[in-house]
């Protein structure tokens, strides 16, 4: 197995590096955990709204502006924590590249020494070309989980908006 010479690195860039690596940790269980969050609010909002409008359509009103409310917000912060990730990605990836991770192949092999969230080579190409473009296309990219809790929170909002407008649509008929 052919390694980098670790010895002839910088210890700071190796410091840097294996602090990037915690770095992604903790923000991919972050996005989890705040997903999970999120989405369970929206669907105890959505159906507490649907359960009140048997008695009131006052409650309801309330509880599907609160519903729709929180499906933004976690829109927002879903987006905020992936462009986050996004950036850490490419910054540990970026020092990959520079300690020669990506250069240095396992003997025999065509796999590289590049850790756990590894990009291709041709995208840590990409990222030293433009990072912000790099991010702002990866954002909802094709195949990724990120782009279906994406549209998990826009399923809740076009519902919570289809819920608001059969609830007010009898007082908009009235006027």
């Amino acid at each position: 197995m052919q390694e980098p010479d670790l010895a002839k690195t910088d210890p700071t860039k190796l410091e840097i590096w294996r602090e990037s690596l915690a770095h992604l940790r903790h923000l991919s269980d972050e996005v989890a955990k705040r997903f999970q969050f999120y989405l369970w609010l929206n669907l105890v909002l959505f159906l507490s709204a649907i359960g009140s409008s048997r008695y009131t359509k006052v409650f309801s009103l309330i509880f599907l502006l609160a519903a729709l409310s929180v499906a933004v917000v976690a829109r927002h912060i879903l987006k905020r924590n992936r462009i986050y990730y996004l950036q850490m990605l490419a910054k540990k990836s970026l020092i990959e590249d520079e300690l020669g991770f990506y250069a240095t192949k396992f003997s025999g092999t065509e796999i590289d020494f590049a850790f756990p969230w590894r990009l291709a080579p041709e995208v840590v190409a990409e990222i030293k070309k433009d990072l912000e473009a790099w991010v702002q296309k990866s954002v909802r990219a094709d195949g990724t989980i990120a782009l279906w809790q994406f549209v998990i929170y826009e399923m809740f909002i076009g519902l919570d908006i289809v819920a608001l407008t059969l609830l007010l649509y009898p007082v908009f008929k009235s006027l």
